[in-house]
């Protein structure tokens, strides 16, 4: 099992399921760092990097962020 923070936390009292990092915090590293990959985009929110994997492609299907390969490893940008 891994010792990484859950990408989704559990209120105790409501019972209500969110988010861990919120979409700014991905889309501001991004800006911060573009182009910037997808370990970087992990370190900066403080995450494991498949959790921010796993959000960036979310990102980037919403429309949110972009992304390319670069070598074998996709490099993240904002959309503008």
């Amino acid at each position: 099992m891994s010792d990484d923070v859950p990408y989704f936390e559990q209120d105790e009292e409501t019972g209500k399921i969110s988010q861990q990092y919120s979409d700014e915090q991905f889309i501001e590293v991004i800006k911060n760092s573009a182009p910037a990959s997808t370990s970087e985009v992990a370190e900066g929110v403080g995450c494991s990097s498949d959790n921010a994997y796993r959000r960036l492609k979310s990102l980037e299907e919403a429309g949110k962020i972009d992304s390319k390969m670069a070598g074998n490893s996709l490099i993240w940008f904002p959309v503008e």
